[in-house]
């Protein structure tokens, strides 16, 4: 039976290698989902590329996400990973554990977004109406 498997840095081409040492420099590990997609020679850039546009969230609203589903779908790797990313983005220790426990005391338009976040993926993406007005209560909109 065929597994699959994240190829090594010898294994990729040399445009994805190029990620691999980015990853490596900046987190000290290629995580398992760009590991995937560099078996596709163009997979790994394009995605990139997606995650580096321009977008109304900003890092550490990304970072709050990321720790939230991490945490939500129980997935450990992830969640160290994306826990990793918010320290390097200026989040301290105990404000990750806010976020871990989905209660955050730090910034209260975190704590809306965090709310919302949950219930989307708790509830399969149907929030309540009054966590809706509370989220663009906080200055958020439907752009993403």
């Amino acid at each position: 039976m065929k597994h699959f498997s994240i190829p090594k840095y010898d294994e990729v081409s040399a445009t994805n290698r190029k990620y691999f040492e980015f990853f490596e420099q900046k987190l000290g590990s290629v995580p398992n989902l760009y590991g995937m997609l560099a078996h596709s020679e163009g997979a790994l850039n394009a995605y990139y590329k997606l995650h580096e546009h321009s977008q109304s969230l900003d890092t550490m609203e990304r970072a709050v996400i990321g720790i939230l589903v991490a945490t939500l779908n129980e997935s450990v790797y992830c969640l160290e990973t994306h826990k990793m990313i918010a320290k390097l983005n200026g989040l301290s220790d105990e404000e990750v554990n806010e976020v871990v426990d989905g209660t955050i005391l730090f910034n209260e338009r975190y704590n809306y977004l965090s709310r919302l976040v949950t219930e989307i993926v708790v509830i399969k993406g149907k929030p309540r109406e009054k966590t809706m007005q509370r989220f663009f209560g906080a200055g958020y909109n439907t752009e993403i």
